[in-house]
C-alpha cells in the first residue's frame, strides 16, 4: 500500500493517528526502522513509528540497534516475533535469556514493547507464543510496557489474566477482527479489561473500517470504545501529552 491509500483509507474510517510498525527478521524485511521513520517524518501527524530489531544478533549490535531507532530515528516502541527467532521448528519464547538486555534497554529508554502472541499465521512454530510466557518477563521488568499481539488465540485466556494481573501489560487485536472474537474476550474487551485492549488490524490485512464498525456493533458503551480505539493506546506509548 502506498503512503497515500493509507491516509486515505484512515481519513474514510475516522482514524486520525497509525501505529506505523517494521517488520522483518534475519534478512527477510517488509519494512525496515528506516522506511518507518521516514514515513512519520514526512506525517507526523498521522504516524507514529514502531521499530524492530532480531535478538539473535550479537547483545551489543542488538542493544546499539534499538538506541539508534530510538534516539536517531525517533521511534516509540519495539517490535517483536518470537516465532521467527528459533530454527524453524522451535521458537524462542520471550522470557529467553537473549531478550533480557532487549528488555532493560527498552525500560531505559521508554519503550513499549509490543510481542507476538498466539498461534502464527506462517508456518513457523506456534508455541513461542503462549502468553503465559510473558508472566516471567512482566514480574521480572515492571517498569517495561508489554502489548501481547493478535489477542493470543488460541491461549486468549491466558493473555487477558495477564493483562487484568499485571499493570504494565496490555493486549492487542491486530488480524483478528471484533466479529470473530472468542465471547470471553468480548466480555473482557467491553468490560472488566476495557483498560487493556488497543483495537489493532494488522492493516491492509484488516482494514480499518471493517473492524471499526464491527466494533461498535459489539455494543460496548461509548467510554470503552473510546478507550479501546484511543486512549488505552496513548497510554501505553507514552503519547498522552
Amino acid at each position: 500500500m502506498s503512503t497515500e491509500e493509507i491516509i486515505d483509507n484512515m481519513d474514510a474510517a475516522g482514524v486520525d493517528r497509525l501505529m506505523l510498525s517494521a517488520f522483518g527478521y534475519g534478512d527477510y524485511h517488509i519494512i525496515r526502522n528506516e522506511e518507518v521513520a521516514e514515513i512519520c517524518a514526512k506525517h507526523p501527524d498521522r504516524f507514529t513509528g514502531v521499530g524492530t530489531v532480531d535478538p539473535r544478533g550479537n547483545p551489543m549490535d542488538v542493544l546499539r540497534e534499538i538506541e539508534r531507532l530510538s534516539k536517531e530515528l525517533g521511534l516509540r516502541g519495539l517490535r517483536l516475533e518470537p516465532y521467527a527467532y528459533g530454527d524453524g521448528a522451535v521458537g524462542a519464547p520471550p522470557n529467553a535469556k537473549m531478550y533480557w538486555p532487549v528488555y532493560a534497554k527498552c525500560v531505559d529508554l521508554g519503550l513499549p514493547v509490543a510481542i507476538q502472541v498466539g498461534h502464527t499465521g506462517p508456518l513457523l512454530p506456534s508455541e513461542a507464543g503462549r502468553p503465559i510466557y510473558l508472566d516471567e518477563v512482566a514480574l521480572a521488568f515492571p517498569e517495561l510496557v508489554i502489548i501481547g499481539c493478535h489477542i493470543g488465540q488460541p491461549w486468549h485466556e491466558e493473555m487477558m489474566i495477564l493483562a487484568w494481573k499485571h499493570p504494565n501489560v496490555y493486549v492487542e487485536t491486530s488480524a483478528r477482527t471484533p466479529k470473530h472474537w472468542p465471547e470471553s474476550f468480548v466480555k473482557f474487551a467491553g468490560g472488566y479489561g476495557q483498560d487493556k485492549v488497543l483495537w489493532a488490524t494488522d492493516y491492509p490485512l484488516l482494514t480499518f473500517d471493517r473492524t471499526l464498525d464491527e466494533l461498535r456493533d459489539l455494543g460496548f458503551s461509548d467510554a470503552a470504545y473510546r478507550k479501546i480505539v484511543r486512549d488505552n493506546t496513548l497510554r501505553a506509548f507514552g503519547l498522552e501529552g
